[in-house]
């Protein structure tokens, strides 16, 4: 799944290319993730202004006039795409997409953002204020970790809470810290030399600051090449990120640990596969 540094990659992308632009026509050829019917989801939409594109956690917040709002989750293979005059139009060659394109919204300046998702998990929903506030304190998102207010002190408090809990996934519980998911808690947790199945009750104020600090140092370092396509991943021209390069451990098992040579092994935690060394991440 897209984590923090792939949607903002895919945020900047759309703030640059469509904002500004005029929702000329949308064309509905999958309703099944909107929250409205095809026809009404089209008939608000026409019309409407794009003022810009936020990002929350790993949800893309579209502003639009008349105090509408599209929520946009990309879950596990939903893509933007852009095309026309300014898009660079990499992907898709044809003006009626694909099979997986679901949504095409037909901008002023021969633009189109086309909604694509092969596996279907990934969801469009049409607010307004009221319904944007209401999503939002529901999702109860925590921090974001590339704001200046993320403090360790602020992050030790919410990690504590749950002094049981494993470090790894409460790392990625979006209440606690917004946005991070397997690939930067896995790669943040080696950084700091921290075992992935550690009770957070065991962490010393140290290794807190430690881990505080490498998240920060990850999400930037995969920000700066527009992500992490180690899956699915595409950003809206169409093209993958570039820290698939520079990762160490995720994805890694059984090969040779960067810092010491210990072969990488894998194990589950929360239902989730994570890759560690087992000499340089002790419990």
């Amino acid at each position: 799944m897209p984590e923090l540094p792939e949607v903002e990659t895919v945020r900047r992308q759309l703030e640059k290319e469509i904002k500004g632009t005029t929702v000329k026509e949308v064309v509905v050829n999958f309703a099944g993730r909107l929250n409205l019917p095809a026809k009404k989801f089209s008939q608000i939409l026409t019309g409407k202004k794009i003022f810009g594109v936020d990002r929350r956690a790993k949800l893309l917040v579209f502003k639009l006039s008349g105090n509408n709002f599209i929520l946009a989750h990309l879950k596990m293979s939903g893509r933007f795409i852009v095309l026309g005059r300014k898009g660079k139009e990499r992907e898709l060659k044809g003006r009626k997409g694909d099979k997986h394109t679901h949504v095409i919204f037909k901008l002023s300046g021969h633009e189109e953002l086309h909604w694509n998702d092969v596996r279907k998990f990934g969801f469009l929903k049409l607010v307004d204020a009221q319904g944007l506030e209401k999503y939002l304190a529901a999702q109860n998102y925590g921090p974001e970790p590339l704001d200046k207010s993320f403090t360790w002190q602020k992050m030790a408090m919410c990690l504590r809470s749950k002094p049981k809990a494993k470090i790894k996934p409460h790392l990625l519980d979006q209440t606690c810290i917004a946005g991070i998911g397997n690939i930067y808690a896995t790669e943040a947790l080696w950084s700091a030399k921290i075992h992935p199945a550690t009770p957070v009750g065991k962490l010393s104020d140290e290794q807190i600051k430690k881990l505080h600090q490498e998240i920060i140092s990850v999400l930037k370092k995969s920000l700066a090449v527009n992500g992490t396509s180690a899956d699915a991943y595409f950003d809206a021209y169409g093209e993958k990120g570039d820290f698939e390069k520079q990762l160490k451990v995720y994805g890694r098992e059984e090969k040779s640990c960067a810092r010491c040579r210990t072969k990488l092994e894998k194990m589950k935690l929360g239902g989730r596969g994570t890759v560690f060394c087992p000499k340089c991440q002790k419990i």
